[in-house]
């Protein structure tokens, strides 16, 4: 049994002998992806795959929101968008076709990351309260973690779009009736949690090669690969967008309309 790490930006509860939960653990800045926080959740997910017991990993956020996207900085300030794309790729080869049950427990904003990801979750639940968003265009991006591909794969195209073209904001509901939402958990932030680790203590209680094997064929192979393949042209093009001289310019405007130096997508 490996010792469970300690990390500076997530946090490990053992909720049961089948099941953890994960949080994200920077609640001032609403969660929002620095460096340390894309390699902090793939040292925690490392260790869970390789901890015999563990068969379901739970995940949410501390404070109101579950993840705010990624840190924004000005231009020429903070890490390159090559380092970025290169934490986020060391994460994905770990959570993209991980082999125990991953569960999301969105509390409140899922901007960005913070919504592309969940696509990599087996079960998503969301309180009433959360809500979803990708402002890629409104930014001058593109997409990223493979939403080009999983969002309409789940959503259909259309209702792929509201996210990935029009940046709308989309409520819990929305999400349900799209189709990437599995249940909308009414409650208090502390309810809603406590009843995502019922239903992970639940599942962490079954046959732990028959949920594995269920997973597999779940997730196909062809799947995962069409997956692997949509992140590696979003990262091309990001390279493109983001080292744009029109991208810099909406960065800094927004951070200039936010008066802070350093915010979240």
């Amino acid at each position: 049994m490996a010792p469970q790490p300690t990390l500076q930006t997530i946090v490990i509860d053992r909720i049961s002998p089948g099941a953890v939960l994960f949080s994200y653990n920077q609640p001032k800045i609403s969660n929002a992806f620095t460096l340390e926080q894309y390699h902090n959740l793939r040292d925690a997910l490392v260790w869970a795959r390789d901890e015999k017991d563990v068969r379901v990993v739970a995940l949410t956020g501390k404070g109101k929101h579950y993840c705010a996207g990624k840190v924004l900085t000005p231009p020429g300030k903070g890490p390159t968008i090559e380092q970025e794309i290169e934490a986020g790729r060391g994460l994905a080869d770990v959570l993209v076709g991980y082999p125990k049950v991953l569960i999301a427990a969105v509390n409140g904003a899922a901007i960005g990351w913070g919504c592309t990801q969940l696509f990599n979750f087996d079960l998503v639940y969301a309180s009433q309260r959360a809500i979803f968003q990708t402002p890629f265009m409104s930014m001058a991006f593109v997409p990223e973690g493979a939403s080009s591909y999983t969002f309409p794969k789940v959503m259909g195209k259309q209702h792929a779009n509201r996210l990935l073209l029009a940046a709308e904001k989309l409520s819990a509901q929305e999400m349900y009736v799209s189709g990437l939402v599995t249940e909308v958990i009414p409650g208090e932030q502390a309810e809603f949690v406590d009843a995502v680790c019922e239903k992970a203590k639940r599942i962490g209680t079954f046959n732990a090669e028959a949920l594995r094997m269920c997973k597999a064929l779940v997730n196909k192979p062809t799947d995962i690969a069409r997956q692997r393949e949509a992140s590696v042209l979003e990262g091309h093009d990001l390279k493109v967008r983001l080292n744009s001289d029109d991208a810099k310019a909406m960065v800094k405007a927004f951070l200039d309309r936010t008066g802070k130096s350093k915010s979240k997508l």
